[in-house]
Parts: structure tokens; sequence; C-alpha cells
């Protein structure tokens, strides 16, 4: 399938660029919110996130595996954020062991259902991409 070029996209693109803090506005309570991947992870947005905490209540963070610190998944934040993992990593744990996050067993490869499917709604979706290439491209780069 052939996708048009979209020779315009340099202004799209200048429409769409937003500080980190004004991007993470569009976060409400009661928000699911997918962070990026392991490495891909974009930690200057989860910083914003998290630093919005007091603003927030109920907001579900799903996440596969991520290696920062994980801010988001501290007890002074439990009211705002819940953590849904789909792996148990040790930035995480502390908060699944005491009952204040969650666990979903599920094959790697079914994940992407489990979002196309609408079984797991997702409201926000945070990722990490490369800046556009001449024709606006950009990649998940390891993260994919």
């Amino acid at each position: 399938m052939a996708m048009d070029f979209d020779s315009n996209w340099r202004d799209r693109y200048k429409e769409m660029v937003s500080t980190a803090k004004r991007a993470l506005k569009q976060v409400h309570s009661g928000n699911r919110v997918f962070i990026g991947t392991g490495c891909g992870e974009p930690t200057e947005l989860v910083k914003a996130l998290t630093a919005r905490s007091a603003e927030l209540t109920d907001v579900e963070i799903v996440q596969l595996f991520t290696k920062g610190d994980a801010l988001y998944a501290q007890k002074s934040h439990a009211s705002s954020f819940t953590v849904n993992s789909f792996f148990i990593g040790q930035n995480v744990s502390d908060m699944n062991q005491e009952g204040l996050g969650s666990y979903t067993p599920i094959l790697l490869s079914n994940i992407p259902h489990l979002f196309d499917s609408g079984q797991l709604p997702l409201d926000i979706v945070l990722i990490q991409v490369t800046p556009p290439n001449i024709n606006g491209k950009v990649s998940l780069g390891i993260s994919v």
C-alpha cells in the first residue's frame, strides 16, 4: 500500500512541537497512559508527568519494561498513579508487592493485540522517536 507524501509535513510538525510540561497537560485523572519501553522510555515526558502528580488521581500507567527509576511508582504518588506492568522489574516490584500496582501476565507477541482489540484501551501514549528525516519519517530506534 503506497502512502501519499505530505509535502507540508514541516509546517504540520512545527504545530505539534511542544514542551514536555505543556504536552503532559493532555493527561487527565482517570486516564490510562502507556510509557515506551526499555531504553526508548521518554524520560523527560515521564518526569513531566510525575511532576503533575498532585494534580492527578487514578492515572493507570501501563508499561512493559522500564529501565529508569519509575518515579511514578513510589508510595508518595500512589493516589495519583497505579502501575500495570507486563514485566515486573526491580523499579516497580515494591509497589506490586504492597498491592499498589498490578501485573498483567501476557506473551510479548500478544501485547499489540491487547491494544488493537480494545481490551486495554489507551488514552495517552508516551514514546520517544528520532527527529524527522528529510521526508518527515521518524524511527522508534532501539525501542521497536
